[in-house]
């Protein structure tokens, strides 16, 4: 008896986790995660974009910026994953899905040109830190939008 209470108690509670995750995803879980996605790709945007103007104003070591680089790599993936693995409900989230996929692919875009950029110079920083303001503007906006 004792047995068959404890099982039903572990069939509980792998009902609770399972069953949320094979259910399919409804239009708002959609825009929550296109949303999550968008605002974490606007943080390492910006975040990014005030160490490049740090950068050219001389006030950043090498180390630093590798490290705000990779993290901002690394978030911008996770959130971009997620954002990519969440299947489309219905034919008003093909919408959003089309205008947040290629600003979170804009902001990675970004992110990753601004080594290069920094070993070309501080011209090359500028016009890097410049696509950095815009797509954070883009991501911004798109946030205004759809909240």
């Amino acid at each position: 008896m004792k047995i068959a209470a404890m099982s039903g108690v572990a069939a509980l509670a792998l009902a609770a986790v399972v069953v949320p995750s094979v259910l399919p995803t409804s239009a708002d879980d959609y825009r929550n995660v296109a949303l999550t996605a968008a605002e974490q790709a606007l943080s390492q945007v910006r975040t990014t974009e005030l160490m490049v103007t740090a950068d050219i104003d001389g006030k950043v070591l090498a180390p630093y910026r590798s490290t705000v680089l990779w993290q901002a790599r690394d978030a911008l993936a996770t959130a971009a994953d997620d954002f990519t693995a969440e299947e489309i409900p219905d034919t008003a989230s093909i919408s959003l899905h089309d205008e947040c996929a290629p600003l979170l692919t804009e902001a990675g875009a970004d992110i990753a040109a601004v080594t290069a950029a920094a070993d070309a110079g501080p011209d090359a920083e500028r016009v890097v830190s410049a696509r950095l303001h815009k797509t954070g503007e883009l991501l911004a906006g798109f946030l205004e939008r759809h909240r």
